[in-house]
């Protein structure tokens, strides 16, 4: 038992270490606890966000975010009750722009655990990208249920709301791309 505290006391160094934006020595310490536990899922995760966040803008070519995005399913493979890993595969997927992609790596985290405002966000905030008003203000609606304090990061959708009524007076197509649960 000592040393599986041992390792947690591990883990939480290293994720202060991101947390107080030294990326390169949280990177270092999360790849030191993965060779001496390569299945540590948590690791792995937190791993995969500090090789987006040194990046700053990851790309789909970068080895880093390669990296990253592997990291990530191999997380999600190992724990598949977890909606952590591919909650992270998701932000990774829409940070790089595969839309698609994160759209449905959201919507599995919410089918490991429905009560996720923020895998909610980003499918409302992926739709309004897409053009997709109706379903992108349902989604934000349920996110709102969910955690009424988001309603700060969604100055969005009374734009979308304006466009949905103007398409509608127009009789313009409300949806590009219907994408429901």
């Amino acid at each position: 038992m000592p040393l599986l505290r041992r390792k947690d006391k591990e883990y939480e160094r290293a994720a202060q270490l991101l947390v107080d934006g030294e990326v390169s020595k949280a990177i270092d310490a999360f790849r030191e606890i993965l060779s001496n536990t390569p299945n540590h899922v948590n690791a792995m995760v937190s791993l995969a966000v500090a090789l987006l966040e040194r990046q700053g803008a990851p790309s789909r070519s970068s080895d880093e975010t390669k990296e990253a995005l592997e990291l990530l399913r191999r997380a999600a493979e190992m724990s598949p009750d977890n909606p952590v890993p591919v909650f992270n595969l998701g932000v990774c997927q829409r940070r790089i722009g595969m839309l698609q992609d994160a759209l449905a790596s959201f919507h599995r985290a919410l089918e490991i655990e429905k009560r996720q405002p923020l895998a909610l966000l980003h499918i409302a905030e992926i739709n309004y990208q897409l053009g997709n008003l109706e379903t992108a203000i349902e989604y934000a609606r349920k996110a709102l249920i969910r955690d009424p304090a988001l309603e700060d990061a969604m100055d969005w959708v009374r734009d979308a709301v304006r466009q949905l009524k103007q398409n509608k007076e127009k009789g313009t197509r409300i949806d590009k791309k219907q994408d429901r649960d």
